[in-house]
């Protein structure tokens, strides 16, 4: 089978896990991770003027426009080598901005992580993040080695402002109406590949760079 670069989006529910492969998968295949929401909060953390109209949006338990988000992945996106691949996080985060992507740059892979709206909750609700090199956290599934300071650079963990079970809830229901439908988008176009998210990180990562070697992308 040919060898392919990754041209990928990783996207399910809240809590699904999608961030933290997308940075294994990163590692693994030598490409970059590029997320929607890291992207956004470094707006918001700088207080630009497109960072106060997110934050506005993001305090409400709402979703930036389509047009903004649009634009800063476009441009990040520019930046990127396709030839050596990708994985993006967050975008597109509908079929119209798939269509709009596709325009751009085709993806050759769709990962779809599936798990529950309960199981998401859960686990956002436990979820921990490191300001300074932006590292996630859980505090079970995947805890600091020191509890309250990230393993990384050693950087005070916080929880996100967003992470409470009402804006959650809400997230869900957008993620459903407006996400979901990229499964059928991408199924058509034969690049969707959907896996169990309710499993252990290591477990699901493996499972995922096994299906993905089957389909002919492995490391260089």
């Amino acid at each position: 089978m040919r060898r392919k670069r990754v041209r990928a989006v990783i996207f399910g529910p809240q809590g699904s896990g999608k961030s933290t492969q997308g940075h294994l998968l990163s590692d693994w295949f030598d490409i970059p991770w590029i997320s929607s929401g890291v992207l956004c909060r470094q707006e918001i953390e700088e207080q630009t003027a497109l960072g106060k109209m997110i934050e506005e949006y993001v305090s409400h338990g709402m979703l930036a426009p389509d047009d903004v988000i649009q634009g800063i992945m476009t441009k990040r996106l520019k930046e990127v080598e396709s030839e050596k691949g990708f994985f993006l996080d967050g975008y597109p985060r509908n079929v119209e901005q798939a269509e709009s992507l596709d325009r751009l740059m085709k993806l050759n892979l769709a990962v779809h992580i599936k798990i529950s709206d309960q199981e998401g909750i859960k686990r956002l609700l436990a979820r921990l993040f490191c300001p300074e090199c932006r590292t996630v956290f859980h505090e079970t599934e995947a805890p600091p080695a020191i509890k309250g300071i990230c393993s990384v650079c050693g950087g005070k963990l916080k929880r996100r402002d967003d992470d409470n079970e009402e804006t959650i809830r809400t997230r869900l229901i957008a993620y459903h109406f407006m996400t979901e439908p990229m499964m059928a988008y991408y199924r058509e176009r034969g690049v969707l590949l959907t896996v169990n998210g309710a499993q252990p990180i290591e477990s699901l990562f493996q499972e995922l760079v096994k299906k993905m070697a089957k389909l002919g992308f492995v490391r260089t």
